[in-house]
């Protein structure tokens, strides 16, 4: 039984896209800083900057898929600052 009072108040998960939610590409193993004491929003937002809906989310354990490499980039540092998207030229 775990006691809210005790429970940190970030959590670091890995999550990804569901299974039938995007293409296998779109799928990497994404960094999540969840606050334990808020409930969940409709979108949550990567370390990478990624927006992903809620409900498409599947968690995952430490070491599982393909991880994002943006989100690593931005593992080691508590403070770190979002990375803008990348621009979609021709």
């Amino acid at each position: 039984m775990i006691i809210q009072d005790t429970m940190p108040a970030t959590v670091l998960a890995v999550g990804r896209l569901m299974a039938g939610t995007a293409g296998e590409s779109r799928r990497s193993a994404h960094l999540f800083d969840l606050h334990s004491r808020d409930s969940h929003p409709e979108f949550l937002h990567a370390r990478c900057g990624a927006a992903m809906p809620y409900d498409h989310l599947e968690w995952v354990p430490v070491g599982s898929g393909m991880p994002c490499e943006r989100c690593l980039g931005l593992a080691g540092s508590a403070d770190q600052a979002r990375l803008p998207r990348p621009s979609r030229g021709v």
